[in-house]
């Protein structure tokens, strides 16, 4: 158990920015707030439907839920890549955050009415 939580750390340490990495935007501490945001919506939707598999009355919202914390984080994603509309990316850098934001949440919807 000790060696889940040591790699659970590592994760959190990893994929929490330094102020180093965040240097090159003019808002440092929305960044930063949004990166942690991003993350957060990642690990819910994750949890959500992991435990979609455990629980088979309530599967459809846990997963709806799960889709719309997805879509969030992509959201959080194109801000941040393009340094809340300021940036101009390519569209070949940005194709999975274009078309796969939408698609989850039109997956959520899904889940959502069935």
């Amino acid at each position: 158990m000790s060696k889940l939580l040591e790699q659970v750390k590592h994760t959190v340490d990893v994929t929490t920015p330094d102020a180093d990495e965040l240097i090159h935007s003019t808002h440092r501490k929305l960044d930063y707030a949004m990166l942690l945001a991003r993350n957060l919506l990642v690990a819910v939707a994750a949890i959500l439907f992991v435990s979609s598999f455990f629980f088979e009355e309530i599967y459809h919202i846990l997963k709806a839920v799960a889709y719309f914390c997805g879509t969030g984080a992509y959201v959080f994603e194109l801000l941040l890549l393009t340094d809340c509309f300021k940036t101009k990316v390519p569209h070949k850098e940005m194709f999975m955050v274009y078309c796969l934001g939408p698609l989850y949440l039109l997956m959520g919807l899904n889940y959502i009415l069935h």
